[in-house]
């Protein structure tokens, strides 16, 4: 799930076709209808198109479009079914996707994830310096301030975001261009990190460095497969039904003690009872892996249900400094990559981890592999933990550089 605001219903071009789907339970059809047809077209052709770009990336394309064209209106149906299945079917698929891991994998990941983590949120800071630097003229008077709240969003998620916000009193109006930013910029950042899924190996070798999915750490003997039938996939269904369940519960009075966010918490502890579920019988479920398939690529969709591709007519100087601060970032990924021989997908995750939190980082690790999800849910709490104040000190650089 996307940490930043998404795109209002003003963002629709005139010629959008208006409250085609406006019920929650039609938009939910289609959505499955849209991740079904991409799945079975890849199975059905072989064409450079699916080389490129995976069904994945493809999918969150064709939801964009989807509300770009306004085939569905978020109204509170809409947004209510979309919110609901999302909080959801994320904790259930984590908790199965995390059967499959092992402790001992993250202890030989070692300091260079740490490294690279603060890397890459330390880049954002640069981005938004930088950047602010040479585009103030065309941003208005409170762009200091809003750009060290998108600053703290960026590199922890919504919780710093909202923290940093109410901290420095930055009004609705004054966020609405820098929101706008963060909406479609994140959205695009996304795509383009999952479209390097194909690519890893080929990126991998022009750095220098080793595929993670070469090492032997992640080569452990696949417990052998049981059929899957109508039982297995009850199996799953509970089960997983019964993680999210009691992770959201638990996160929700976590949060209520000022602990960070419910969501925070659920993705937390959805991973970890998936971790400690691994070292049990539960780790041989059959069907874990497909079903928790269906739940990502329904996600996908869902994240990019509610970003139109017009938003850049809106704010242009706002969106074009949110890829500037991309693209800073990315180079400077790429290099601490290829400084610290480390996988370009911990690169990615990394970098979501910071600008799209947990929820986006867990996605993005499951599309390189699965067993790097914890990983992710690591590398989003220290960019939480450091967000708000990373936040501030950019706002605090920005108003004494202005």
């Amino acid at each position: 799930m996307p940490q930043q605001g998404p795109a209002t219903d003003a963002t629709q071009p005139h010629w959008a076709v208006n409250r085609m789907i406006d019920d929650g339970f039609v938009f939910l059809t289609a959505i499955v209808i849209l991740c079904a047809s991409l799945l079975a077209m890849e199975r059905a052709f072989t064409v450079r198109l699916f080389t490129w770009f995976p069904p994945i990336v493809l999918i969150m394309f064709g939801a964009m479009l989807g509300y770009t064209f306004g085939i569905w209106e978020f109204t509170e149906s809409v947004r209510a079914t979309r919110e609901s299945t999302r909080d959801l079917m994320i904790p259930m698929m984590l908790f199965l996707m995390s059967l499959k891991f092992s402790f001992t994998e993250l202890e030989k990941l070692g300091v260079r994830t740490i490294l690279l983590c603060l890397v890459s949120a330390a880049t954002i800071v640069a981005g938004f310096v930088i950047t602010h630097l040479l585009m103030r003229s065309f941003l208005g008077e409170e762009s200091s301030q809003t750009f060290g709240v998108m600053a703290a969003g960026w590199t922890g998620g919504t919780q710093n975001f909202v923290a940093v916000k109410e901290a420095l009193q930055v009004t609705d109006s004054a966020m609405s261009y820098t929101l706008l930013m963060g909406a479609l910029c994140y959205s695009v950042w996304l795509v383009v990190v999952m479209a390097m899924k194909p690519h890893r190996r080929a990126i991998n070798q022009k750095l220098g460095v080793e595929t993670a999915a070469d090492k032997t750490i992640y080569r452990a003997p696949e417990p052998e497969r049981e059929r899957i039938d109508a039982s297995a996939l009850m199996s799953c269904l509970g089960i997983s039904l019964l993680a999210a369940s009691v992770s959201t519960s638990l996160g929700s009075k976590l949060a209520s003690l000022g602990l960070s966010s419910a969501m925070l918490w659920t993705v937390i502890l959805s991973t970890a009872l998936g971790t400690l579920a691994a070292h049990t019988p539960l780790r041989k479920l059959p069907a874990a892996e497909e079903f928790s398939g269906v739940m990502l690529y329904i996600i996908v969709a869902l994240i990019g249900a509610e970003v139109s591709l017009t938003a850049i007519l809106d704010a242009p100087f706002y969106i074009l400094s949110g890829f500037f601060i991309l693209g800073l970032h990315g180079v400077a990924m790429i290099a601490a990559a290829k400084i610290l021989k480390i996988d370009i997908a911990l690169a990615a995750i990394a970098s979501v981890a910071n600008i799209g939190s947990a929820p986006s980082a867990t996605v993005v690790a499951a599309t390189f592999e699965q067993r790097l999800i914890p990983t992710a849910i690591l590398m989003s709490l220290l960019g939480s933990l450091l967000g708000s104040f990373l936040g501030l000190l950019t706002a605090q650089v920005l108003l004494r550089l202005s």
